[in-house]
């Protein structure tokens, strides 16, 4: 049981923890998403993730960690990605 805590508590240290390209992907969609009034939808994501270098995987990762943050929401609609003040700055 012990064990199984402190993997599961590793994993998430190493899943929260930026990596500099984690945190520059993370700063290029966020600059992105300015550039698109502060959304994003879903097709929008599938032609711009791909031009930024961020595979679906890292692009679910970084939605959710800007989710954390405070700095994004999903729209009613729960296909559009919304930047939030302070990193939305239109």
């Amino acid at each position: 049981m012990a064990v199984r805590s402190l993997v599961t508590l590793a994993a998430l240290g190493a899943a929260t923890a930026a990596s500099p390209q984690t945190a520059a992907q993370k700063d290029a969609l966020i600059a992105a998403m300015n550039d698109s009034d502060c959304t994003l939808t879903t097709a929008e994501a599938n032609v711009v993730m791909p031009k930024l270098g961020i595979s679906r995987p890292a692009a679910i990762a970084l939605s959710r960690q800007m989710m954390a943050e405070g700095i994004a929401a999903f729209a009613s609609d729960e296909e559009t990605l919304v930047l939030l003040p302070p990193a939305c700055t239109k």
